[in-house]
């Protein structure tokens, strides 16, 4: 049997041509062993790029986004489901505006890559344009040197060079409207639903890692995961980093008594990091950034079971209470374990290059205005542990991320992740066959629950997950929707 149990796995491409294989290569691999991809794509040159000094000229990111769908699709996750992948570039880019069109249904077959899904990045620089009626100005990454890592590594560095650089005649570049840019993005997001946006600052900012060693470029198919990586320049290389995150979730609906989490957070963390040394490495590259990392992530399932069963709902925040101590009780109590692990097995290896090194912990770096939000106070003894981490360190570089947990949902007969259910049962479809899942506990709390379509907007659902970011070390694959 495959002994591979990392859910995510992130890839990040260069621009040479031997990276591009080295990519697609390892995607087959891992595609072939039942997990969901992340591509950054962003640092590929753009259509008409000169290679070897003018000597030839480039075909463009399109060509090599096929190649990359073509190993996604060459294997299926399991035989139950078809490989899946989420290639990342940024807003910047030169051909930006042929990207976003790639998932729609118009154009032609050459034009278009229909299979993948795709993740825009954007930072600050790129919203202030917007908000103030200015232009973007778009670049090839191999024409505007470091802006592309600046991009995430150093926000202050990253606006100084993108000025320079639009300042300087000799740079190929083109300008657009930044409203039209952004219009396009959310008309596409709209018709195709599977267009996400990475903010790459906050990625960085709002991370355990230190962005100025470990900047976080991309996400993975789901867009929960936050990890660095490093381009392969061949599938042996070793200096390269393949990041994999092995996922488990907390089931909130059989919770009494968040006392509770605490030996279920130390079981989650034990038996998680025990996996990565069990499993097997395909690729050198993927061994590496797990064997120095030991990324997790704990998220959570049954969430609208949980709020059903205390009474309370998305849309009024009314469970906003609730889910700042639950959420403050997941990071608190997998912080401790990986710390109390850490303290029998020793820390991993590149934990110098976390926040947690340094005594910062996602309590200190959320964005403050979630406060207004709520009253809740903190309830455990948070400056005790930041000493003990600082002093024994932790096992893992991360511990939670919010997945959309699909599949596990079904098994358990839960709710999705951090979901409202559409209606009280729902219809699940895949190659195994057509399922028929009836919310939890229907009988006696089928009033209690807020159904998707009846929530009059999505800010209560947007608050409740800023709420949960306050603690997540990763991201959370969040969903918006609305009904035309």
């Amino acid at each position: 049997p495959t002994r591979q149990f990392s859910s995510c796995v992130l890839i990040e491409c260069g621009d040479s041509l031997d990276s591009i294989n080295a990519t697609a290569a390892s995607v087959v691999k891992y595609v072939s062993q039942r997990a969901g991809i992340g591509i950054n794509a962003g640092r590929i040159r753009a259509l008409g790029s000169p290679i070897r000094g003018g000597e030839a000229f480039h075909t463009g990111c399109i060509p090599f986004y096929k190649h990359f769908q073509t190993a996604v699709k060459s294997c299926s996750q399991g035989g139950v489901r078809g490989g899946a992948a989420t290639v990342y570039y940024p807003i910047w880019h030169l051909e930006v505006e042929n990207l976003l069109v790639l998932k729609n249904n118009r154009g032609v077959e050459d034009n278009r890559c229909r299979h993948m899904d795709y993740g825009v990045q954007i930072n600050k620089l790129m919203y202030q344009r917007l908000i103030k009626g200015g232009d973007i100005t778009l670049f090839s990454p191999s024409d505007v040197p470091r802006l592309y890592d600046e991009f995430f590594a150093d926000q202050d560095k990253f606006e100084q060079l993108y000025l320079q650089y639009e300042k300087d005649p000799s740079i190929r570049k083109r300008s657009v409207k930044a409203v039209e840019l952004f219009s396009l993005l959310m008309q596409e997001r709209a018709s195709t639903g599977r267009i996400y946006i990475h903010n790459v600052d906050h990625t960085n900012t709002h991370s355990p890692f230190n962005p100025a060693v470990a900047p976080v470029k991309q996400s993975n198919l789901c867009l929960e995961i936050a990890l660095p990586t490093k381009p392969l320049e061949h599938i042996h290389d070793e200096n390269g980093e393949i990041a994999l995150c092995t996922l488990s979730a907390f089931n909130l609906g059989k919770l009494q008594n968040l006392d509770e989490l605490e030996e279920l957070a130390n079981l989650a963390v034990r038996a998680l990091d025990a996996l990565l040394d069990y499993q097997d490495y395909p690729i050198k590259a993927a061994y590496r950034g797990s064997m120095g990392r030991r990324s997790l992530g704990i998220g959570v399932l049954n969430y609208a079971y949980y709020l059903a069963k205390n009474g309370v709902r998305y849309s009024d925040g009314s469970a906003n209470d609730l889910t700042h101590r639950t959420f403050e009780a997941i990071q608190y109590y997998l912080l401790k374990a990986s710390m109390n692990l850490a303290k029998e097995l020793g820390a991993c290896e590149y934990f110098h290059e976390t926040r947690y090194s340094q005594g910062i912990l996602p309590i200190d770096t959320y964005k403050k205005e979630i406060d207004s939000l709520t009253k809740e106070p903190l309830h455990y003894d948070w400056e005790r542990l930041r000493t003990e981490i600082q002093e024994f360190g932790l096992r893992n570089s991360t511990l939670t991320a919010l997945m959309p947990s699909e599949t596990s949902s079904q098994i358990s007969n839960a709710t999705n992740g951090i979901e409202p259910p559409r209606g009280h049962v729902s219809v699940k479809a895949s190659k195994d066959g057509i399922l028929k899942q009836v919310v939890p506990d229907y009988e006696n709390l089928g009033e209690n629950y807020e159904l998707l379509w009846d929530i009059p907007d999505m800010d209560g659902y947007l608050q409740l997950v800023g709420i949960m970011q306050k603690f997540v070390d990763q991201a959370i694959s969040a969903n918006t929707n609305y009904d035309p």
